[in-house]
């Protein structure tokens, strides 16, 4: 029997979510599984053991990641190696989503392009940053990403995009690790229509907010990261326009 795949991303203790995404996989006719989230609140993960702590608190954020950032992060590398696993490409979802009417095309339209391009954000994203049509095919526009800040709500994900994203050590939010492309190389595509039509209704059950300061003596260097990071991105996202000829 071949396994779901989609996994929706949801912790066991939250019934009323798995409900309504339940619900609403069942009407869009979608087979899925449920992954049960790993709740950093109850103890450090076993996959965080390799976090570059210097690189977080010098360069990245200037303060420890929260238990839930950390939980989360874990959760969504889990899924990564569970492709690895698999051998074809996988759509994550997390569960305070709801679903476009046209979901089943959607997804099925992103595994495609998953095998093409590795990784398809299935959600529209909040930021300016720059991006740029590459295909366009009947309703379905497909754009190439600078960045891909905030967005794991929803995504189809290849083997070979999950490879490359396992291969590097933890030092940032897992959205801002994915849209790294000059750590990793794997760059974000965004599908439209979305697959994810509304979203953050409920506060995040996995990653809560963190109040903690981050240290004044700290900034020099998180700066001079800030301005590397933003050149790169740039160089990047301005070589792949180069190669795709867009």
């Amino acid at each position: 029997m071949n396994s779901p795949k989609i996994h929706v991303i949801s912790l066991l203790r939250s019934q009323d979510r798995r409900d309504n995404v339940s619900l609403q996989m069942a009407e869009s006719q979608l087979d899925f599984t449920f992954f049960d989230a790993i709740d950093g609140r109850v103890g450090k993960p076993a996959l965080a053991n390799d976090y570059d702590y210097k690189k977080r608190l010098w360069l990245t954020s200037g303060k420890m990641p929260s238990l839930g950032e950390v939980g989360c992060y874990a959760s969504h590398y889990s899924l990564w190696l569970k492709c690895i696993a698999l051998g074809h490409p996988i759509v994550v979802c997390e569960d305070d989503i709801e679903l476009h009417e046209t979901a089943a095309v959607i997804i099925e339209k992103a595994l495609e392009k998953a095998e093409k391009y590795g990784f398809i954000r299935l959600e529209a994203f909040e930021h300016k940053g720059m991006h740029t049509k590459v295909e366009q095919e009947g309703e379905f526009t497909l754009s190439l990403l600078e960045d891909n800040y905030g967005g794991l709500r929803a995504y189809a994900i290849s083997p070979e995009a999950a490879q490359r994203l396992i291969k590097h050590r933890w030092s940032l939010p897992v959205d801002c690790f994915v849209g790294a492309t000059y750590i990793h190389g794997q760059y974000s595509y965004q599908l439209s229509p979305c697959l994810v039509v509304d979203h953050g209704k409920h506060d995040s059950t996995i990653q809560i907010a963190d109040n903690n300061k981050t240290a004044l003596y700290r900034k020099p260097t998180r700066e001079l990261y800030s301005a590397y990071k933003k050149i790169m991105l740039t160089r990047m996202y301005e070589k792949k326009c180069k190669e795709l000829g867009v």
